[in-house]
């Protein structure tokens, strides 16, 4: 057996050498030999040539990590820079509200434009993309002075009268952001993820000088205000600059008419998307004030982090390997999964681990004793983050075999026990047991995916439930560490 698996490994590399050899390279390339040593160690991808198409996907697969993985070190270093440095958090809790005010703006009138364009089969039509920037400046234009009139009653609701010109200038890096090039969806159709996360770390790091520049001379939240708007300006010139030439004026009926009726295909998911993901920060930022709003923000912001890096590995490798096995052999893709799933549980213990004990450490290191609030919001929000990186693996095993009801039910159920449960933390006890109730709340949505598991794919359901026992035990330890060793709280 060990000299097939050798044979078979030494096939693989040479296949690789030959396809580089044919191309004219001689010595294949370092990502093209990456490739094939990653073949050789991936459940499902042993045997698999290096063709083209592996290595764009391949190619692809390493920017996006890496571009992501660099936006939001950028985006986090910064937060915390500003934090130490220069802002209090009622600075952070005022920027928490404009940015779900101007992001709810955008989430509930999208259009998916870029999604249209990446997917439509005259994506590439320079008349179409024409109409395309038409409609997306127009639409930012709408949404800005959407944003102007309803500041006042937004500010009004929250009783933050600041809130109000905040939201009136960030609206601005709404109308701006809607004259970017086309050219960065056309990045996306093409898998040019180098050139995109150019594109992407440019703007944030354009945008985290002016913060840093601005918070020296003014301490307050129009430093941050001031950093989106930058964003915004850094990434329309990036993206126009890759593009080469500016777009043109052209418009056609047909073409706009497709873009509408896509959009409107994308607008119930996107808003779905969006009470799924920032209600919570509307919700608090009603009932908490806008310092313990500051250090909400904040504790989310790092909390997280990994769990996002994590979850692009799961899209990107995880799930189209697991489809695919799945596809052709259950007996096997059982087996892949086994595999991915101790991988998987291996990082979501060592996060809840480094949360539940390192929180209160991490946050006395590098914040002011102002954001010490944090600290305890940083170790129930960072140990949902862990709980949702451990029910992701599960939920993907049921997208790769075609099934999607249980998804939805657990969606379902998590936002009907997270209103339940706000509404009672809210009103009978305070914000501490409000933000216990969002901590425990991926455990409502992890028993629809067993459910699934148990009926739709039982051929993996011991492997899970032995996981579970798993990750409850080395959870308790942690907590009792965290309770009897001093050091920890």
């Amino acid at each position: 057996m060990g000299e097939m698996l050798r044979k078979d490994r030494e096939q693989i590399l040479s296949e690789s050498i030959l396809l580089d050899a044919r191309a004219g390279a001689g010595r294949p390339s370092f990502s093209r030999r990456l490739a094939a040593r990653l073949v050789m160690i991936i459940p499902g991808l042993r045997g698999t040539s290096v063709t083209d198409r592996l290595m764009v996907a391949f190619h692809g697969s390493a920017w996006t990590l890496a571009g992501y993985g660099a936006s939001q070190v950028l985006k986090l270093s910064s937060t915390l820079v500003l934090a130490r440095l220069l802002l209090d958090p009622k600075a952070f809790g005022l920027m928490a509200l404009v940015n779900v005010f101007l992001t709810g703006l955008e989430v509930l009138s999208d259009l998916g434009i870029g999604l249209d364009i990446v997917q439509h089969p005259r994506g590439e039509d320079p008349v179409f993309l024409d109409t395309a920037f038409i409609i997306q400046v127009g639409r930012s234009m709408l949404l800005c002075l959407m944003a102007v009139g309803l500041a006042i009653p937004f500010a009004k609701f929250y009783h933050q009268p600041e809130v109000r010109w905040l939201a009136v200038v960030g609206s601005f890096s709404v109308g701006v952001r809607g004259f970017a090039s086309m050219s960065v969806w056309l990045m996306t159709r093409h898998v040019q993820m180098g050139r995109l996360t150019t594109v992407n770390v440019i703007s944030d790091a354009a945008g985290l000088a002016v913060s840093i520049i601005w918070a020296l001379l003014s301490p307050t939240a129009w430093a941050l205000v001031a950093g989106k708007v930058a964003t915004a300006l850094a990434y329309v010139v990036v993206s126009h600059v890759m593009a080469g030439k500016l777009p043109g004026c052209r418009w056609e009926r047909q073409a706009a008419r497709e873009i509408f009726i896509f959009g409107s295909g994308i607008f119930l998911s996107s808003a779905t998307y969006f009470f799924s993901t920032e209600s919570e920060r509307l919700v608090v930022g009603k009932f908490a004030s806008v310092a313990e709003l500051g250090c909400f923000s904040l504790a989310l912001s790092m909390s997280y982090a990994p769990f996002g890096i994590v979850q692009r590995i799961i899209s990107n490798v995880f799930f189209p390997m697991i489809s695919d096995t799945a596809r052709e052999d259950p007996a096997k893709a059982a087996k892949h999964f086994r595999k991915f799933r101790m991988v998987f549980l291996l990082a979501s213990l060592v996060m809840a681990f480094g949360f539940i004990l390192l929180s209160h450490s991490a946050v006395r290191l590098v914040l002011r004793p102002q954001y010490a609030a944090t600290a305890w919001m940083l170790q129930l929000l960072g140990f949902r983050s862990a709980l949702e990186l451990f029910g992701s693996a599960a939920s993907a095993m049921l997208l790769a075999v075609g099934v999607t009801r249980y998804a939805a039910i657990g969606n379902t159920s998590r936002v009907v026990f997270l209103g339940v449960g706000l509404s009672i933390a809210f009103t009978f006890f305070g914000l501490r047991e409000a933000i216990w109730v969002l901590a425990f709340s991926p455990c409502v949505q992890y028993v629809a995916m067993l459910i699934g598991l148990q009926r739709r794919v039982r051929f993996v359901i011991r492997t899970e439930l032995v996981c579970v026992g798993i990750f409850l035990i080395a959870v308790s330890l942690a907590i009792f560490f965290y309770h009897t060793v001093p050091w920890f709280s």
